[in-house]
């Protein structure tokens, strides 16, 4: 779960793909998202929101003959922005481009609470899944979350997820009602 004072800086171009859309939910309750990049790149992101009932909070589109770098350099500015204005966080950049790590060093130098969100390899995507479906006390049936990673993101974890929850940092027990997992507390 995200901050609800966090900025959310969605870098569509770098972040494309069935499992990134779905992941949205590591966002959900963020105060503001930002999407950046062409038309082509941020409608299917536009949707994915719509779908879960939110709106982009703005829109920076770079025209379809932009520069490749067109989206990183209007993160970059809005990144500016964000550090004229004194915003003290926390400030999201979600991109797969490690150039961000100069502007999270800016961010964090100023004071700002940031991080860089890449996309979610498989131990991210169980612990988002069982963030999203666990019980008030931090526990997620097995079962429930083996069908959110088949059904959202093709992910089939029958046989591995021993490893699979201790490489993510997941807790896991059994008792009389089944087998459990809880994952550690997320960042921002």
């Amino acid at each position: 779960m995200t901050s609800t004072a966090a900025i959310v800086l969605i870098d569509c171009e770098n972040l494309t793909g069935t499992r990134r859309l779905e992941s949205l939910g590591r966002w959900a309750g963020a105060g503001r998202l930002e999407l950046f990049g062409r038309e082509g790149f941020m409608a299917p992101w536009r949707m994915a929101l719509a779908r879960r009932g939110l709106a982009a909070a703005a829109e920076t589109p770079v025209p379809d003959d932009a520069p490749s770098q067109a989206a990183d350099q209007a993160i970059a500015r809005t990144v500016d922005a964000l550090i004229a204005a004194g915003t003290s966080g926390p400030v999201v950049i979600a991109s797969n481009d490690k150039g961000f790590a100069v502007d999270i060093a800016r961010m964090t130098a100023e004071g700002m609470a940031a991080r860089q969100d890449f996309d979610l390899d498989e131990a991210g995507l169980l612990r988002l899944v069982i963030g999203e479906i666990a019980r008030p006390d931090g526990w997620a049936a097995a079962g429930g979350v083996g069908d959110h990673l088949i059904r959202r993101f093709g992910l089939d974890i029958r046989g591995r997820l021993g490893p699979l929850a201790a490489r993510s940092g997941c807790a896991v027990r059994h008792d009389r009602t089944g087998l459990w997992l809880s994952a550690p507390e997320s960042p921002a």
